[in-house]
């Protein structure tokens, strides 16, 4: 039997691991380093891997980005790919990906207190207290519209409360491998210890894109919700997505089709879009472009990396 392991001494704080190892310096060569390929296979074999920084490209302004290509071994575009930044609303792909994963869509929940989000900057699908809607639709109101109120709902629901729910989402991230990102919101409403990275965002959107459910919504142009309020008379909520590639206010290069994604924005995290999509070759593609300055600067950005993808053939 072969075992492999890595430890670690320091004389600094508890648990310096987290601070020490760094995704970007892990590479097939290490692993052939420690022991054959046929005894230890690679952490997340699957996975593209940033072997080197393409940040001397000056044309993307967009302060972290990555661009990566299904069944690729390296990123095909790298900027900051693991710098900590705050990720906004994209914080909601992650929100969805464990409601699906934890929640049962077929439910109806009733809005209570937990709906009323104080900040004036959030984004609000509209529900009021004592609105009894579907669960899936919740998710809808989640992403399509980007509603903090969605997101509290969903935490009391499935977990309990939004610090049960955030325990879920940083387990995930373990799970996935995002060794640069901590949640304490499932809003993504600017905190200094809830951020994420380039990088991890393109693990946490990749997994998310295995659940056909979360594609459907996630890829949705708009949506209609169905339900009743307080009173039990009906409601009608028809919700937009934010997206400017899925409402076709934003144009990809010819050939690539974007299939999903989410959009982030708040003062301190600039203005941010996680993206799936297809290259003309069919091959799946995933972008993140993090920190843009401005909304019409993310998507200049956002396309100079489509080009990428879809020019490397």
């Amino acid at each position: 039997m072969l075992a492999a392991g890595i430890f670690v001494f320091s004389n600094g704080p508890a648990f310096p691991f987290r601070d020490r190892y760094r995704l970007a310096e892990r590479t097939a060569q290490t692993l052939n380093d420690c022991a054959p390929p046929s005894f230890l296979p690679g952490f997340a074999e699957d996975l593209a891997v940033v072997r080197q920084s393409s940040d001397e490209d000056q044309e993307i302004e967009a302060g972290g980005v990555i661009a990566v290509a299904e069944g690729e071994a390296d990123a095909v575009y790298a900027k900051n790919a693991f710098a900590r930044m705050n990720p906004a609303s994209t914080t909601k792909v992650m929100t969805c990906l464990v409601a699906l994963e934890r929640g049962n869509m077929q439910e109806v929940w009733t809005a209570g207190p937990e709906i009323y989000v104080s900040d004036k900057a959030a984004s609000l699908a509209g529900f009021h207290e004592g609105d009894s809607v579907s669960a899936l639709d919740v998710l809808y109101g989640l992403m399509l519209p980007s509603g903090a109120d969605a997101a509290n709902m969903i935490a009391l629901r499935i977990a309990g409360g939004e610090e049960q729910f955030v325990e879920l989402m940083n387990r995930k991230a373990e799970e996935l491998g995002c060794t640069g990102t901590h949640f304490t919101n499932t809003h993504g409403l600017t905190d200094d210890l809830h951020y994420t990275t380039a990088y991890d965002l393109y693990l946490i959107m990749r997994a998310a894109m295995k659940d056909p459910v979360f594609r459907e919504i996630a890829g949705a142009v708009e949506h209609t919700a169905d339900y009743t309020d307080a009173a039990g008379a009906p409601v009608q909520k028809k919700w937009k997505n934010t997206n400017f590639y899925m409402s076709g206010k934003a144009v990809p290069p010819e050939g690539y089709t974007v299939t999903a994604g989410k959009t982030g924005t708040t003062l301190a995290a600039g203005n941010c879009l996680v993206l799936a999509g297809t290259d003309a070759a069919g091959t799946e593609c995933y972008s993140v472009v993090l920190k843009a300055a401005k909304r019409d600067l993310l998507y200049t950005d956002m396309n100079l990396v489509l080009e990428k993808l879809e020019g490397r053939h």
